[in-house]
Order: C-alpha cells, then sequence, then structure tokens
C-alpha cells in the first residue's frame, strides 16, 4: 500500500510542478515575444508618433519642417503623413497618396483618427499647427476598440495575484482529492497482491478506480489456487507411493537378508555359496540404504522430516559420527583418519545427530562403494566466522563428470546420474542452514566439503 501511496503522490506532485513550470513557461514566453516584437517595432520605426509631432514645426510664413532631422530620418518606417487645419483641409503632405489627398469632414476625421483610413492604420496627434496624421503600411498592425470599467481593471490590478493564488490553490486541492480517491482504489488491489505474495487466495471487489487491474488479481489468484491443487495432489501421490512401496518391500527384504546370513554363516556349505550369499547381504544392505534415502529425501523435500536439534559441540559429535561409521559393515573397505582444529574442537551447534549421522555415513559410504580397492577416507574439521566446515577426502577415482555436473549445478534429466545418496547429503545440511560444496580432491579423489553454523 505504501508503494501505492507513494506512486499517486509522486504523480500529483510532478502535475502539480509541472503545471506551474507550464504556467512560468508561458508568461516568459509572453514576455520574450512582447520583447521581440518592441526590439522590431524599434527598427522598423526610427521615432514615436508622439515624437515625430514634437519635432515638427510650422513656420510664420505657413511652411512645415523638422528640426535636426530631415523628413526622411523622422518617419522611417511609415507610409505617409498629413497635416490637416480646423478646417479638415490638408496644409502639409508627406508622400500621401492621390486618394487620399483632399479634405475631410469632422465626421471622417472622427473615424479614421481611431481605427483605419482606407486600410492604412493611422495615429493621430493633435498640436497647435493642427492635427497630424501619420499613416502605417497596409496589414503592418491590427487596431481594435477596446473599453471596460475602471473598477474592473482596479480589480485586477489589485486583486489579481489573490485570483492567481486561489486558482492555483483550487489546483493543488483537485489534484490531493483525486489521488486520495486512487489511493483508496488502490487500497484493494494492494492488499491482494500482498496476500499472493503470501501465498494466499484472493477474491477483490472489481469496483472502482482500479477494478480492470482487481479482476486481473483475481483470475491469477484462481490460477495460482488451481496449480497449487494440483502440485499439492501429485505431491501427495508421490509420497503415499514411496511410502508403500518401502512398506511392501521391507519385509521381503528383511527375509532375504536374514536368509542370506544365515547361509553366509552356515559352514556346512561350500565355500562359492557362502560367497553368493555374502553377496546376496551386501546388495541387500544397499537396496535397504536407498529406500531409507528415499523416503528421506521425500520428507525433507516436502518439510515432513521434523529435525530434533539438541546443542552439541563439534569434537564429541565428529568423534561419535566417524566411530559409529567404523563400527558399520563399510568400515572394511576403507582407513578413516579424523583432523580437528581447536575452533572446530569447541564449536557449538544445535543440529539432528542422528540426520548429520546419516550424512557422514553416506559420504563415506559413497568413497568405499564406488572405489575398487581400500580407500584412505580423510575427515577435517576447521571453525571460522561463526561456521564449523567439515571436509571429506578420499584417495580414490573421485567423481565421474556426468556425477559432478549434476552436484555443482544442481540440474536434474533423463541421463542425470544416480546422485540420491549425494542428494540426500545437500538436503540435510541445507536443513540446517548450512551448505555444501561437491568438488575433486587434490591430487586424486573426491572432495566434499560441509558448512554449518555454529551458535
Amino acid at each position: 500500500m505504501k508503494t501505492f501511496a507513494r506512486l499517486i503522490r509522486r504523480y500529483v506532485l510532478a502535475a502539480v510542478g509541472i503545471s506551474l513550470l507550464l504556467v512560468a513557461l508561458a508568461l516568459a514566453a509572453f514576455v520574450w515575444i512582447g520583447v521581440r516584437f518592441g526590439l522590431q517595432w524599434q527598427e522598423q520605426f526610427a521615432f514615436s508618433y508622439s515624437e515625430i509631432a514634437d519635432h515638427l514645426q510650422r513656420t510664420g510664413e505657413g511652411d512645415f519642417s523638422f528640426d535636426e532631422k530631415d523628413a526622411d530620418a523622422w518617419l522611417k518606417g511609415y507610409a505617409w503623413a498629413m497635416v490637416l487645419d480646423d478646417d479638415g483641409q490638408v496644409v502639409w503632405q508627406y508622400q500621401l497618396p492621390e486618394a487620399l489627398n483632399h479634405p475631410y469632414t469632422a465626421s471622417e476625421i472622427a473615424v479614421f483618427s481611431r481605427w483605419y483610413l482606407q486600410d492604412y492604420p493611422v495615429f493621430c496627434q493633435v498640436r497647435d499647427y493642427g492635427l497630424l496624421v501619420l499613416g502605417m503600411p497596409q496589414n503592418s498592425i491590427w487596431k481594435y476598440n477596446f473599453w471596460t470599467y475602471p473598477q474592473l481593471i482596479e480589480w485586477i490590478f489589485y486583486r489579481g495575484g489573490t485570483l492567481i493564488l486561489g486558482i492555483l490553490l483550487m489546483i493543488l486541492v483537485l489534484c490531493m482529492v483525486f489521488s486520495w480517491r486512487g489511493t483508496r482504489s488502490l487500497r484493494t488491489v494492494s492488499d491482494g497482491m500482498d496476500a499472493l505474495a503470501e501465498g494466499r487466495t484472493v477474491k477483490l471487489s472489481t469496483r472502482g478506480f482500479a477494478g480492470e487491474l482487481a479482476e486481473k488479481l483475481n483470475r491469477t489468484s484462481e490460477q495460482i489456487r488451481y496449480r497449487n491443487e494440483i502440485i499439492a495432489r501429485r505431491d501427495t501421490a508421490r509420497t503415499n507411493w514411496i511410502a508403500g512401496v518401502s512398506h511392501d518391500i521391507r519385509t521381503p527384504l528383511s527375509l532375504i537378508l536374514g536368509w542370506s546370513e544365515q547361509l553366509h554363516r552356515d559352514a556346512s556349505l561350500p565355500e562359492p555359496v557362502r560367497k553368493k550369499a555374502a553377496g546376496i547381504q551386501t546388495q541387500s544392505e544397499r537396496i535397504r540404504s536407498l529406500i531409507e534415502d528415499l523416503n528421506l529425501t521425500s520428507k525433507l523435500q516436502y518439510g515432513a522430516q521434523p529435525l530434533r536439534r539438541t546443542p552439541v559441540h563439534g569434537g564429541p559429535l565428529l568423534r561419535k559420527l566417524v566411530a559409529d561409521f567404523c563400527n558399520g559393515p563399510l568400515a572394511a573397505g576403507c582407513e578413516v583418519t579424523l583432523a580437528m582444529d581447536p575452533e572446530a574442537e569447541g564449536a557449538s551447534l544445535l543440529v539432528d545427530e542422528a540426520l548429520l549421522g546419516r550424512a557422514l555415513d553416506n559420504l563415506l559410504g559413497n568413497s568405499v562403494r564406488h572405489n575398487a580397492g581400500p580407500v584412505h577416507c580423510g575427515v577435517t574439521a576447521t571453525g571460522k566466522s561463526r561456521m564449523l566446515c567439515i571436509t571429506v577426502t578420499d584417495d580414490g577415482v573421485g567423481f565421474p563428470p556426468g556425477v559432478l555436473t549434476a552436484l555443482q549445478k544442481g540440474e536434474q534429466g533423463d541421463n542425470t546420474p544416480h546422485i540420491l545418496g549425494l542428494h540426500v547429503v545437500e538436503q540435510i545440511v541445507q536443513a540446517h542452514g548450512g551448505s555444501v560444496t561437491f568438488c575433486q580432491n587434490e591430487p586424486v579423489g573426491s572432495k566434499v566439503i560441509l558448512k554449518l553454523p555454529t551458535q
């Protein structure tokens, strides 16, 4: 909701700012245009009509002349000029068209003195020598009659600033009202988006300013609900299938293990038969381990495996886990060494010992099962920056390229090698808030680095 409110507030402030900027630019443009045309007027007309009237003089003999400059200089830019006496007679003229050179009545003078004389814009000045009429080029300017009440002019001058301020304030109020209505309409949409982000479904009202957006969110929510339902059904079916198959296999597998162990220990049987029985027992143990890994990875993936965390120290925990593996059936195929620094020895952890034991057992067992001869495995622990780093190495053939690619990139496909046991290791460590790195050991063998947070 804060995002929408901030967005609309910025929009309103931007709209107000742009409006004020446009008003300022318009005023500046008017001023610039006025100055521009004023300069052009000065370039076209050397003197104003009042200056010309002041410098035109009549001698005692009735002749007219200009002081300081000649007529061409004073009347630069004007089309013509004439002076009328009280009877309307032309007593002086400058480049006056023939059609205009005639006496004028009082009514004719009253008409052209305000606007035009035969399409010539004219300006008039009254002096002692008569009425000076200056004609400008046709279509050079427009002249219109304008009148108003003096009270209106006074009100505009004295109250105009207040009027403009009131209009701007009204614009601001209207913008704030519209922004408030828009924010209120978007509140429902914002709440719906928050609900979708939290994984909940929504059913929003489609009325108001954001009705179309609310409708789209409703459709999105329905699609998410439908897909989540399909995923939940699929995961439930998968979990039930794994649990059912594991349960159905467990009983016959127990019988196979028991009978193969009896045959292996039966001294009356020939040695080749006893070796085959031992092989059956080993492969059956491997099948049981795979079933346990399959059940465990399924539970870890869907959060069905509770972590029974207990506070422990790194040294005693690792010694116990390594000792448990050395007492198991796979220890005959390897030699395991354990080394720790003082920080790892006293590192305080909050972990599920059984799950960490399973992770270490899978790593060491993987080294034994995938190397032909006896292999040396090393477990090294170091403590640094509130992390316990456990490194498991061997001197065997190392990870096959396809396995290492699948472990490092996490890519799964039809041709992905079997990495269920190592995937379980990764899940267990990640469930404890740690990380796993798989790589090759130098100069030979494989290396796995487990990092667990300490207390």
